[in-house]
């Protein structure tokens, strides 16, 4: 709930707390000592039998500290991928010295060293590879799902489940960019704070072993049954599993505090290989690029980097890609310091990035950094490099990069000062212009079919209407639509998702030319979970040994963006997030904050669902089956860009962003509740430098469980504009996709402010009735009780 407007200044972030769970231990501490004893933590696998697969080892946590870990009471109802994040991040907050306090209430006398910061300026995101996929593990039996352990599958469930425990109420997000997912949960939380949107963030990511996770990687010939050996004769990758945490802060605020300072966390870059959904680009163009991004967004060139903590994951593949990749940035004889630490601990997927950056940060404190366990020299194509060996070399570097690198094609790149981190800045300035955002496209899929310019007059003419037995189905065919972009067994949420970023792509003007180096930011809650049943059900069925190659690489849900990714060559700026009922604003506002900041001039975003069986059974364990909405699916993309670009470029402008807010926690019925989502919607109303006075028509895309909608009307009738503008929510008439319905209000809500009045199937709403309508505020409502809005408004002159 930050009282923000993007003038253009960033404050810079600090880390100043670290907390880990890996198979070399349960803290930063006895971690390091065991990588200095070169020690490894790949043993025989304990967890589930492997007798039928390939590799029988892998990186599992100790028993004694699985067991420690399990006696949590207070969090005994989570899936395992929350509890290991919350034992993550509590490490690494009490490591920080702050002290979370109730937005809502006083603390004083704190003991010396410490410092309170109120909930509502600190929040937390969160990186997973597979989400809560444990919680249908346990049953192993999708045809009888039980409800307890279901609703803890979604991924958003993960971070949601960290934040309530540890009492955060600022922004709340789970990325899930597979094992690039905690890199840019890190660098996402950055830029929280640069922004303002908070003063404080725990970032990191969490995984435990999965036994079915554990069978697709067999059944892809990834795994090697020795320890591997990055960069090595040994080809092949080790599974580990863990969380990792840190704390980013202000800069500023933590030198007012004397906190202890493990680096400051510069910048970061983001990137899509668009070339293939589990194998990287073999010459590492995404990994170029996604370092090429960080350092300029740093200001830090490239001499500076004295230490790169590599992907490195042991395949044959990787190792020789991130190397190409490598080389196009700092030459083709690699002399600065290189070395993969996941021979100590094995891949822990979307926990790997956090794991290796805080014991990176953590051994760097000491004065080493990691070595390569098993490295015995250089592999085909390894060549040329300053591998670090097994041995813990003594090394104070003044800037590290650490990588990573995804199925879907996503890669990370962080750039972090870890010398010192004085008043001096990083780079030559952290203030600039604020460049203004547009929307300028707008595309969509959904029971009506596909359309573009607009959604208002599609929804309620659905091309199923006449079939009781559609069930808010998309009728769409890409292979129809444009049998270029389709491929065999695509999945529906890819086919519609594609579908929607070409017709928002053609109704912006952009040409395939300008598609590499714009942005694609993708919101889902579930991904496919059609494929995803198809995978667990060839498990669960047949057994491990017989797990499906093909819908194996559908489990991470980045698969939907990654796919659209490739088959639109969208090589630029990538992520795909959940947070369960508000990805398009919270796509949105990322996009938005990239726009302003000068790092992006254009960025596509979407969001979108899928209907399935196992999505009816989600639906039932999260209460949905409850909202008086029917359930439906469907994709919606927009196109944003800098207003410079817009006009350059001569793109119709539909509306302008004008500001964002979020809280998180927000119970019904409860002050606390009231005041939160209060909250979020002044924040955007500050960002907009407008009044509620000012806001024309509210745009409610609500759950619409028992007496959900009508607080939520309540509570926003009250926030002192009289009389108050109309509210209306879309849901009834185009029914509730979780991820959809929050990106399809922010598309009806810029084209109303196009149009400048009721349009569509808000035309003979008596309230709109000879209204000019130029500022609409979007609200969007989470599963879990977060808030999102957004001010969309005429374009300022």
């Amino acid at each position: 709930m930050a009282n923000a407007k993007h003038t253009g200044h960033t404050h810079r972030v600090a880390v100043t707390g670290l907390g880990v769970l890996c198979a070399l231990g349960n803290n930063p501490e006895a971690v390091f000592t065991r990588m200095l004893n070169t020690d490894t933590g790949i043993r025989a696998l304990t967890r589930f039998p492997s007798d039928n697969l390939q590799c029988s080892i892998a990186g599992e946590l100790e028993r004694e500290q699985l067991a420690a870990l399990m006696s949590d009471e207070a969090t005994a109802s989570m899936d395992s991928c929350a509890r290991y994040a919350i034992a993550a991040a509590r490490q690494a907050l009490g490591d920080s010295g702050l002290v979370i306090q109730s937005f809502n209430r006083n603390d004083d006398g704190l003991e010396s060293g410490y410092q309170s910061m109120t909930s509502d300026r600190i929040g937390l995101a969160l990186g997973t590879c597979n989400g809560g996929i444990l919680s249908l593990e346990k049953q192993w039996d999708l045809t009888a799902l039980d409800d307890a352990n279901t609703a803890n599958y979604p991924f958003y469930q993960q971070g949601d489940d960290a934040a309530h425990a540890l009492g955060l109420n600022g922004p709340v997000i789970t990325i899930n960019t597979a094992c690039a997912a905690s890199g840019n949960a890190i660098g996402y939380a950055s830029d929280m704070i640069r922004w303002g949107m908070a003063d404080a963030m725990l970032a990191g990511g969490s995984d435990p072993l999965s036994h079915s996770v554990f069978a697709g990687f067999n059944v892809l010939r990834a795994l090697n049954p020795l320890p591997s050996s990055p960069f090595g004769s040994r080809y092949g990758l080790n599974l580990g599993e863990g969380a990792a945490f840190v704390v980013l802060e202000r800069l500023d605020k933590a030198l007012q505090r004397g906190a202890r300072i493990y680096g400051e966390l510069c910048s970061y870059g983001l990137s899509n290989d668009a070339y293939h959904e589990t194998a990287p680009h073999p010459e590492g163009a995404g990994i170029q690029r996604a370092v090429e991004m960080a350092l300029n967004r740093a200001g830090v060139p490239r001499e500076r980097i004295q230490y790169i903590n590599a992907h490195g994951t042991g395949t044959m593949a990787n190792d020789q890609a991130e190397l190409s990749g490598l080389r196009k940035v700092f030459g083709d004889t690699i002399t600065v310091p290189i070395s993969s630490s996941k021979a100590y601990f094995g891949h822990n997927l979307g926990a790997a990035a956090a794991v290796e950056l805080v014991t990176s940060l953590y051994a760097i404190k000491q004065g080493f950094v990691p070595g390569t366990l098993h490295y015995d020299g250089p592999r085909d194509g390894c060549g040329n490099v300053n591998i670090i060996g097994e041995e813990m070399p003594r090394l104070n570097p003044q800037y590290m990069l650490s990588n990573n690198a995804a199925f879907g094609g996503h890669n990370v790149s962080l750039v972090l000062r870890t010398d010192s981190c004085g008043t001096e800045p990083h780079c030559q300035s952290s203030s600039k212009q604020s460049a203004r955002v547009v929307i300028t496209g707008i595309g969509a899929v959904g029971d009506w079919g596909i359309g573009q310019g607009g959604v208002l007059h599609l929804i309620g003419g659905s091309s199923s209407a006449e079939d009781s037995d559609a069930g808010g189905k998309a009728p769409f065919s890409l292979k129809e639509y444009d049998k270029s972009k389709y491929e065999r067994r695509m999945n529906k949420i890819a086919q519609y998702t594609i579908g929607a970023a070409l017709a928002a792509i053609e109704n912006a003007g952009l040409t395939e030319s300008a598609l590499a180096d714009i942005g694609f930011i993708y919101g889902t809650s579930r991904g496919s979970t059609e494929s995803i049943s198809r995978f667990l059900g060839s498990v669960f069925e047949k057994g491990p040994e017989y797990a499906s190659s093909i819908y194996f690489p559908h489990t991470v849900i980045n698969s939907i963006a990654g796919k659209t990714a490739e088959k639109l060559q969208l090589r630029g700026f990538n992520s795909s997030l959940s947070t369960g009922g508000n990805e398009g604003i919270t796509a949105a506002l990322y996009a938005a904050g990239m726009i302003r900041e000068g790092s992006l001039s254009v960025c596509l975003i979407g969001a979108g669902d899928e209907r399935s069986e196992l999505s009816d059974r989600i639906d039932q364990a999260k209460g949905l089956h409850a909202s008086r909405y029917a359930m439906t699916e469907g994709s919606a993309c927009m196109a944003l860009a800098s207003l410079d670009q817009a006009l350059s470029s001569g793109a119709k402008i539909y509306a302008e962003l004008l500001g964002f807010g979020t809280a998180f926690g927000a119970a019904q019925h409860t002050t606390d509740g009231d005041v939160l989502l209060c909250a979020a919607i002044a924040e955007a109303l500050i960002q907009a430098e407008i009044g509620m006075h000012d806001i024309n028509l509210v745009l409610l895309n609500s759950v619409g469980r028992a007496g959900e909608t009508e607080w939520e009307i309540e509570v926003i009738s009250h926030m002192g504009s009289q009389p108050v503008p109309p509210i209306i929510c879309l849901n009834e008439a185009s029914g509730y996709g979780e991820s959809f319905s929050s990106m399809l209000h922010l598309a009806a809500a810029a084209e109303l402010v196009h149009h400048g009045a009721a349009c569509g199937i808000l035309r003979q709403q008596p309230l709109l009735e000879g209204m000019r309508i130029r500022n609409v505020l979007t609200v969007s409502s989470s599963v879990n009780g977060s808030y999102s809005a957004a001010v969309v408004g005429e374009r300022r002159e």
